[in-house]
């Protein structure tokens, strides 16, 4: 069994395969395992998550993910209260209500305390699997012509399987990073090159103080095109940093990551100068960008939220008992882009194949 790409959805398929007695082997392109849940201890004196950052479902997805019914748990999380400050500034105007009243009611996104996603499976997944990862290795072809399964990457080393389980961004098979002998199928090749993907970027700015809401928003935070907003990234922390996050996927970052650094921390600033008073030129100290679009294994941020369902089932449907796809983009679920999604369709391949 062969495992490519070390993302949450390779690290989960490889746990529940090792759960289930099966051995593998996984191929990982960059020299670290995470994918899009990497994060920087340097920039603050709590982690910061430069990818996958908040939980958007239940606490007991963490359980599901581990498929333990008990389990020493230090990972903490924090929820919202609901009176948290949003602020949404349009027209020279900055008007303030309450996260319940801006988001809704049902808004239940945590934050992780002291800890990110790449802790929780740097501390309780990958133990257990990563002396079969194999770094630096990035795959370049999967021939699946014969009985066994012939992956080459890009030393031109050879990989022998019955079965692949493909986990790479969508990025990467959209620009044919990997061929495929035979082809792929129709079907799975038009939803590839179909898929809406956004790129993305995120920035974190440390300030000398918190003069911001817990969110700020805008007109485009929330469109067809893309999605744009800035957060305390320092929230329910036990930290003096000020940290302001600023995420933001599809047409919405481009104004962001298509020009240089410098005029990229001018523009940031600016656009909260005429927020908030000049205050973010006043209190600047230092700032941290991961522009996901430069990543050269993963190329994007994720599926489009407008992308139709019928897309992100094409595209998990499995090959001739062969090939299996697992990732945040490859799922059979209403919602896509996150690592719950990704852990999700992992369980999906791993039930799969232990049926076969």
């Amino acid at each position: 069994m062969l495992i490519i790409g070390a993302g949450a959805a390779g690290l989960a398929a490889g746990y529940l395969l090792n759960q289930n007695g099966i051995s593998f082997q996984m191929l990982e392109a960059s020299s670290t395992y995470g994918g899009r849940m990497k994060r920087t201890t340097t920039f603050a004196d709590f982690p910061i998550p430069l990818g996958a950052e908040w939980l958007h479902v239940s606490e007991n997805e963490l359980t599901k993910i581990l498929k333990a019914s008990s389990w020493k748990n230090s990972i903490e999380l924090q929820g919202y209260t609901g009176q948290e400050q949003v602020g949404y500034f349009e027209n020279g105007f900055l008007n303030l209500s309450p996260i319940s009243d801006a988001f809704g009611s049902d808004f239940e996104d945590k934050k992780f305390i002291n800890s990110t996603w790449f802790d929780f499976f740097e501390e309780y997944v990958a133990p257990s699997i990563q002396s079969q990862i194999t770094f630096n290795a990035q795959v370049v072809s999967i021939d699946y012509t014969g009985d066994k399964i012939i992956v080459t990457d890009h030393n031109g080393l050879l990989y022998e399987a019955d079965k692949v389980i493909v986990t790479v961004p969508l990025k990467i098979l959209q620009n044919e990073v990997i061929s495929f002998s035979p082809s792929l199928p129709y079907s799975k090749m038009d939803a590839i090159q179909e898929a809406p993907l956004w790129g993305g970027i995120k920035v974190f700015i440390r300030f000398s103080e918190r003069f911001y809401p817990t969110y700020l928003t805008f007109p485009d935070s929330e469109t067809s095109t893309g999605q744009r907003a800035y957060f305390d990234a320092a929230y329910a922390q036990d930290t003096s940093f000020n940290v302001l996050g600023l995420f933001a996927v599809g047409q919405q970052a481009k104004q962001y990551q298509l020009v240089s650094q410098e005029v990229q921390l001018e523009y940031i600033l600016n656009e909260l100068n005429q927020v908030f008073d000049g205050k973010a030129s006043q209190n600047y100290i230092d700032h941290v960008v991961q522009n996901w679009d430069d990543e050269p294994f993963i190329q994007s941020a994720y599926l489009a939220d407008i992308a139709p369902s019928s897309i992100s089932n094409a595209l998990s449907s499995t090959i001739d008992h062969k090939l299996y796809f697992a990732g945040d983009s490859y799922t059979q679920e209403e919602d896509w882009g996150a690592v719950h999604n990704a852990t999700q369709s992992a369980r999906r391949v791993v039930e799969e194949i232990l049926k076969t």
